[in-house]
């Protein structure tokens, strides 16, 4: 009998704006604490949220889907000339598998192919996992008070090995 993990297929894309209801579903799915580590808060109106997002044809939305599910999502939203501000979630029953890791590296792959230099995230001292996760892409990590926030250069970042 073995006790290894079964092998999951990941598969990524970026989410278009007829993915919203996906998106939508998914954020209705995560209990308050991921919700409260997501937004820094807590927070509900999911609908008017995705649609402001998609509604800027510079920001993007990756998806990490297991088959058909979708089990998580990584807003790269766009505030000037190469720097986006990045906001993750991995639904509750997937957390702890490494998906963050890897959509993160694929968000970072992809946005660097499209010429963005930086990446911004916010986070509150407590989400050890996205704190973990920005340690391992060798974020600057600065916190004060109630907020983290991490800068990454991506021109510095290699993400092959998180990628493979």
């Amino acid at each position: 009998m073995s006790i290894a993990k079964p092998l999951v297929k990941l598969e990524f894309r970026e989410l278009k704006s007829n993915d919203s209801k996906l998106v939508i579903d998914l954020y209705n799915s995560l209990s308050n604490e991921s919700i409260y580590y997501r937004f820094r808060g807590f927070f509900k109106d999911f609908e008017r949220y995705i649609e402001s997002v998609f509604s800027d044809p510079r920001n993007i939305i990756y998806g990490a889907f297991i088959g058909n599910e979708l089990v998580g999502v990584l807003e790269a939203v766009y505030l000037s000339d190469g720097c986006y501000e990045m906001a993750i979630v991995i639904k509750d029953n997937h957390q702890g598998k490494g998906i963050g890791t890897k959509l993160v590296a694929y968000a970072i792959n992809d946005l660097k192919k499209r010429g963005a230099k930086t990446l911004i995230a916010h986070t509150t001292p407590d989400n050890y996992r996205i704190l973990a996760i920005s340690r391992k892409f060798h974020g600057i990590i600065k916190c004060m008070y109630e907020e983290c926030t991490t800068i990454f250069k991506l021109q510095t970042i290699n993400v092959d090995q998180f990628l493979n």
